[in-house]
């Protein structure tokens, strides 16, 4: 039986985390001091009851405020516990809970009066809790297998005989499972103590909340003290990864942060109360080696003015490497190849190097090759557009990230530095959920937004995601021109309308964004004109182009941006993750500007002078008529569409979609069967949302299974859009050449592999072996999750047309293919088409360019309509 994913859920089983941090001067006004004293005193002479709970939780809310802002830890589901207790009727009825989740009304009042005992604690017993300290550097190395070692020190309370600790989970950790019953296992956690007489059971406890389940209890190592009780200053061991049984250490997580947590909680008195103290960070820098080298510079810059080209050396988890890095050769390519003088890095640069003072004196489209002494090593800039004279920028941003503030991990700092240093964004936005929110992180987003903006390298804005489920409205991404503008949280406002409501009367419509998304879809029928402008069509959560269609049908004036929904703070350049809901690389978007500024970013913004891609900068300008994307103009009969594209791989075709569906296409890829040929093998899956209830998108389809290519000689297989390194492969079986092994997950997009033969003709098959699989993702609407049968097919060359064929598959509405595609896998990476609709056209028609490389990434214009709106917001 599922259960929600708040901590109130906790106390069927007698397990509740509280938090302990040392005791500031008395923050609280005298009036709210009075409050909470007759809020401690209620509480402890009578439990809560649906009749006292409503009143009581208004105290509740401003005393965790006022505590948030004294820096100690406020629970991780305490704020949403809150939001949610406003939304529940007074018999227990809620109609924000997902289908299949129970709410059980009785942990509700429960799990109340522990939060007031919570922070009664806080108040009464100051260092009750001790801490928590890793002993050595307190920092590991990615991905690696080790043994380290975390000390606790008993507080002032000591810890009872009964009492204990229970070992927690952030919810983005990749790291090895923590297990505590078996020490010839990998990530066995061990624990000893400094106390003669006092030892540890081990034992296993069920834990939902942010560290445990998300939506169902999962069993988590605890251990119960024996013996003698711990007093003040005794120290606690625990070691993870212990070797001394046999198991082979703790397995790392495969990304870098600076803030990893093991969160034990404490149970002083064996009374199941679980509290959590101070924990101290495990940092995780990337590993000894060097896999793979990254190079940005400016999209567009004018003639002979002076530019920085930045590249970024990693690891094989796209880490920042931890290697001495090898000297660099940088080159300057033109359409027909190399240009003047190359530039030196020298070997030992660091992970993050710069080259400056660069200029191009001639106009036309560039790239710099950036090439290893070696030549083990080497990568294409995305293109730079050199132009006479600039008239407006292509600058790139995060509208769409997380930390450990809300269900993340890393802290604030280190995500405006990646944004800076790493993924070299020219904006970005921390939208933190507002339901975990407390007002302490509400003030350290307004910092760290003031403080991001003041040498103008890199804008921030202000933000936040309104996180209603989808009957109150779904998600939306809030952003602010001004860091100092107030939080509207779900509760002040748990419905889409009052969200409107709140947002103008508190703000001029023209300083506010919102963009929905569909992960927890927004309500595609409801729209504010004045302040959502732009719709997320594209996360690390999979492809939502029918979202925005969505929105356009309705007859909303809308863009398209694209965000990374990543919750691990790495903003703008977010690779997959091993959950399988944010399996694929997160998003960009591309602003328009005059220049970079947070007023002509804003404004380019909220005028639609923007467009969304896959996380790649691809170059993309588009007109109708002579009009920019993103702007609507009289009626026409005629209508002429241009657009420009410089890609990242090789640009394989450019789709006009008009109302929803594509009224042109040129491919540019396409290359006739021959001996030597290579095959552009896609694997892709739907994930729209049919009929008129409006529902989150279809989980992510797993494509697991073998190709065996019969009639010639499969010389190479070229992973070159599985980008993945947690669940996408491709190889060819060591013992069977001719043999395929794949594996990747599609939602909404294309995965791609490069299939390269030689002997090649008419008669040669590919026959796919599909093994069972079942769709996997988060946050799954009214379809559930669906297990997709096993089924073998054979695809003949020799049966293309074009130089395609595909094998589709039904699920239910949906449509899934496996499409096979003669190419020239070396083609321009340079594109353009001019296209002119001469079929029935009619007022208020809307167009979009959509464009998709040989590695599957793609762009989509902002729309254009033509005519007046159909329908009136």
């Amino acid at each position: 039986m599922t259960r929600p994913r708040l901590l109130l859920a906790l106390l069927s089983s007698g397990i509740w985390p509280l938090a302990c941090a040392p005791s500031p001067d008395d923050s609280m006004t005298g009036e709210l001091r009075a409050r909470v004293t007759e809020l401690r005193r209620a509480v402890a002479a009578e439990p809560t009851t649906e009749v006292t709970l409503f009143e009581r939780a208004e105290v509740l809310q401003e005393w965790v405020d006022v505590y948030s802002l004294t820096g100690g830890p406020v629970p991780v589901n305490l704020t949403l516990d809150l939001t949610m207790i406003r939304f529940t009727g007074a018999d227990g009825h809620t109609d924000w809970m997902p289908p299949g989740i129970e709410w059980r009304w009785e942990d509700t009042l429960t799990g109340f009066d522990r939060y007031v005992e919570e922070l009664g604690i806080k108040d009464d017993h100051p260092g009750a809790l001790g801490g928590f300290a890793w002993a050595g550097s307190g920092r590991a190395t990615a991905g690696e297998v080790t043994t380290l070692e975390l000390h606790y020190t008993a507080g002032t309370r000591g810890l009872e005989p009964g009492g204990g600790f229970l070992l927690g989970r952030q919810m983005m950790a990749d790291h090895g499972a923590f297990q505590n019953d078996d020490p010839k296992a990998a990530n066995y956690v061990s624990i000893s103590s400094s106390r003669e007489g006092s030892s540890f059971e081990p034992h296993r406890l069920p834990l939902a909340g942010m560290h445990g389940g998300f939506f169902a209890y999962r069993p988590a190592p605890a251990y119960r003290l024996r013996g003698s009780p711990l007093q003040p200053g005794d120290v606690v061991t625990f070691t993870l990864g212990d070797t001394v049984g046999g198991g082979p250490g703790f397995r790392v997580q495969t990304l870098a942060s600076d803030e990893m947590l093991v969160p034990f909680y404490v149970d002083l008195e064996s009374r199941g109360n679980f509290l959590t103290p101070d924990w101290e960070a495990l940092e995780v820098v990337g590993r000894d080696e060097v896999v793979a080298v990254r190079a940005v510079a400016p999209s567009v810059v004018a003639a002979g003015e002076p530019f920085t080209l930045r590249v970024r050396t990693e690891d094989a988890f796209t880490n920042r490497t931890e290697a001495v890095t090898p000297a660099f050769t940088v080159q300057l390519e033109g359409a027909d190849g190399p240009l003047g003088d190359s530039r030196e890095l020298p070997a030992g640069g660091g992970a993050l190097q710069q080259v400056e003072g660069l200029s191009i004196a001639t106009g036309g489209t560039y790239r710099y090759r950036v090439t290893s002494a070696d030549g083990g090593l080497e990568t294409l800039s995305a293109p730079i557009w050199v132009e006479p004279e600039v008239r407006r920028r292509i600058l790139w941003g995060e509208t769409h990230g997380h930390t450990s503030f809300a269900e993340g991990q890393g802290t604030p700092d280190a995500f405006f530095r990646y944004a800076r240093e790493d993924a070299h964004l020219d904006f970005v936005t921390l939208s933190e959920h507002d339901i975990w929110l407390d007002a302490s992180e509400w003030q350290t987003l307004q910092e760290h937004t003031r403080r991001s903006n003041e040498d103008g390298e890199m804008i921030a804005f202000l933000g936040y995601e309104w996180s209603a489920f989808r009957s109150r409205g779904g998600h939306h991404n809030v952003l602010f021109r001004d860091a100092g503008a107030d939080l509207v949280a779900m509760r002040q406002a748990d419905r889409l309308p009052l969200l409107y409501e709140a947002l103008r009367s508190r703000h001029e419509p023209q300083d506010v964004l919102i963009i929905p998304h569909a992960h927890r879809a927004g309500d595609w029928t409801r729209s504010d004109p004045d302040l959502e402008k732009m719709v997320e069509i594209y996360s690390m959560h999979g492809s939502f182009e029918w979202f925005g269609n969505r929105y356009l049908q309705s007859g909303f004036e809308i863009g398209f941006v694209a965000a990374s929904d990543d919750h691990r703070s790495k903003p703008g350049y977010a690779p997959g993750s091993t959950r399988g809901a944010l399996s694929q690389r997160g998003g960009l978007a591309a602003a328009i500007a005059p220049e970079k500024s947070p007023d002509a970013v804003f404004r380019a913004l909220r005028s639609l002078s923007a467009y969304a891609t896959s996380g790649e900068r691809i170059l993309l300008e588009a007109s109708l008529n002579g009009h920019p994307m993103g702007t609507r103009q009289p009626a026409a009969d005629r209508r002429e569409i241009s657009a420009r594209v410089s890609g990242t791989a090789p640009i394989d075709r450019i789709d006009v979609v008009k109302n929803g569906t594509v009224i042109f296409h040129r491919d540019f890829l396409s290359s006739p069967l021959a001996s030597e040929v290579t095959v552009l093998v896609s694997f892709e899956s739907s994930s729209e949302v049919f009929g008129e209830v409006v529902d989150n998108p279809r989980p992510y389809r797993f494509w697991q299974g073998t190709l065996d290519v019969f009639g010639a000689r499969v010389d190479a297989v070229e992973p070159v859009g599985l980008d993945n390194p947690h669940v996408d492969r491709a190889s060819i079986d060591p013992e069977r050449p001719n043999r395929v092994h794949f594996l990747t997950n599609t939602r909404g997009r294309a995965d791609t592999m490069l299939v390269v033969l030689s002997e090649a003709g008419a008669a040669t098959r590919f026959d796919f072996a599909l093994e069972s699989t079942r769709e996997r993702g988060f946050a799954q609407g009214i379809r559930q999750a669906q297990t997709l049968p096993a089924e073998s097919f054979g695809l003949q060359l020799g049966e293309m047309i074009d130089g395609r064929i595909e094998r589709s598959f039904s699920v239910g509405q949906h449509t899934d293919r496996i499409h096979l595609q003669l190419v020239d896998a070396a083609g321009d990476l340079d594109r353009g088409i001019d296209f002119t609709d001469l079929e029935e056209v009619a007022d208020g028609d809307y167009y979009y360019v959509r464009v998709v490389q040989l590695d599957g990434s793609r762009a989509w214009s902002s729309p254009f309509w033509v005519g007046r709106r159909e329908v009136s917001d």
